[in-house]
């Protein structure tokens, strides 16, 4: 019996801490809408938003948008921000007309995230 009245209290002990063991915030950047405007045939304007959830507004963030063609050129990248203002903008410069081009961009902060895109020049 006293074997019994060991194993019963060990496992009463074991429960206690199994159950108050605590939550982890868990914090997510995600990208929510990509927007291309081509303002002339040498410049367009490329505007990128985010969202995510347990971020705080004041939170800095860094965004970046590189292009892997000669076709554009980033002019404002990287772009320092905070996430309360869930959206930025970037200017390309177009060298070549009606070329495919293959883009990143992206938010880093804790948390970050990875986006590749094409649009057309």
């Amino acid at each position: 019996m006293n074997c019994q009245f060991i194993f019963i209290i060990a496992f009463f002990f074991s429960l206690l801490l199994v159950t108050s063991s605590t939550y982890v915030e868990i914090k997510q950047v995600v990208p929510t809408t990509f927007t291309i405007s081509k303002v002339n045939s040498s410049k367009i304007i490329l505007g990128v938003s985010w969202g995510g959830t347990n971020e705080a507004d004041d939170e800095y963030v860094l965004t970046r948008l590189k292009c892997f063609n000669d076709a554009v050129t980033v002019i404002n990248s990287p772009q320092v921000h905070v996430f309360g203002d869930h959206s930025t903008t970037y200017e390309l410069a177009v060298h070549k007309n009606d070329v495919l081009v293959r883009c990143r961009t992206g938010v880093r902060d804790i948390a970050k995230w990875l986006t590749f895109f094409y649009f057309r020049t």
